[in-house]
């Protein structure tokens, strides 16, 4: 009901005015995807047009996270509507509770949803960090259209998110898509054999057998000039990646799987990792399953922040 000059009005025969409308339209929410590494973060409007984003560096001690959320959220909530927030490990998105993350490990059930509403009187909706770029990419990048594809990002572990049927796929305790914990070697349950241990970026450059230590950039660079050694190492890691998505094909049967995370920006290696896939069906063509699409992600780094947008806005019943 709506009051006006003392006279209620249904809200089924309400209808909001030009200026309400654009006043709707203009709202602005921060965007936060939460990473091992970085907080990247941005303010967008509903369409997540994202023209800038900033970041500063993870802080994983206890106090210390929220330290930075403040620090992103304080400077800016007179500007915006809603908080938005891409975040690892499990997210129960109605509740707004964390569990089981290996990046901050003293987390279990915090409620982050219930604390952020309660300090910064606005609405807060979290999800998964590899589901949110899932979302990011099917909602307007190279997944839309798409029955059944996949996100894979590429980061300290591996990030994961499942459309299926149009929809996201949260599974039964909101795990799927968690590939980090799929096991390469079923004779060694050691978790240095997890793929999110063989196939994240450190494993990259730390195969490279060249003298001193080098970043992933160094390592491409050598790639483009010819070094053969960073050759291998980039060709290995792509087959790494290549055998994930065999692995996760099998059991799916998806179109297409979208390469997130810092490193993809690099055109080489999206072309060997879809080389590495190719192989392999080119060798196992026998194979009962079908060789699926393999592509960057449209929105790149900015994947988590847009799907978080997303992620609001659905919960929010805006879109």
């Amino acid at each position: 009901m709506k009051n006006c000059d003392n006279f209620y009005i249904p809200k089924t025969n309400y209808y909001p005015s030009k200026k309400e409308v654009t006043l709707m339209q203009n709202e602005k929410y921060l965007a936060i995807d939460v990473g091992g590494t970085s907080i990247k973060y941005a303010v967008t409007d509903r369409n997540a047009k994202i023209t800038k984003m900033d970041e500063i560096k993870t802080r994983r001690e206890p106090g210390k996270l929220f330290e930075s959320l403040d620090e992103i959220i304080s400077p800016r909530i007179n500007q915006i509507s809603g908080i938005a927030l891409s975040f690892p490990g499990q997210i129960n998105v109605e509740k707004g509770i964390v569990n089981i993350i290996a990046t901050f490990p003293w987390i279990s059930n915090l409620p982050l949803k219930s604390m952020l509403e309660e300090k910064y009187k606005i609405p807060v909706w979290i999800e998964n960090d590899g589901k949110c770029a899932a979302l990011a990419e099917y909602w307007k990048g190279n997944l839309a259209g798409t029955k059944n594809g996949m996100f894979i990002g590429l980061g300290t572990e591996i990030a994961g998110g499942i459309i299926i049927n149009g929809k996201l796929y949260r599974g039964s305790n909101e795990s799927a898509g968690e590939i980090s914990s799929l096991l390469t070697d079923f004779t060694n349950l050691d978790t240095r054999t997890r793929f999110g241990k063989v196939a994240g970026h450190k494993s990259l450059t730390g195969a490279y057998k060249g003298t001193g230590n080098i970043d992933s950039f160094e390592l491409f660079e050598r790639y483009k000039k010819g070094d053969e050694v960073a050759k291998d190492a980039i060709r290995n890691y792509s087959r790494r990646i290549a055998a994930g998505i065999v692995t996760i094909q099998a059991v799916l049967d998806l179109e297409k799987f979208c390469i997130g995370g810092g490193i993809s920006a690099q055109d080489v290696l999206i072309a060997e990792i879809r080389n590495s896939v190719h192989e392999f069906f080119k060798a196992k063509s026998s194979e009962a399953i079908n060789e699926p699409e393999v592509e960057r992600c449209r929105f790149k780094n900015a994947s988590g922040c847009v799907g978080a947008v997303y992620n609001f806005l659905t919960m929010e019943k805006i879109i």
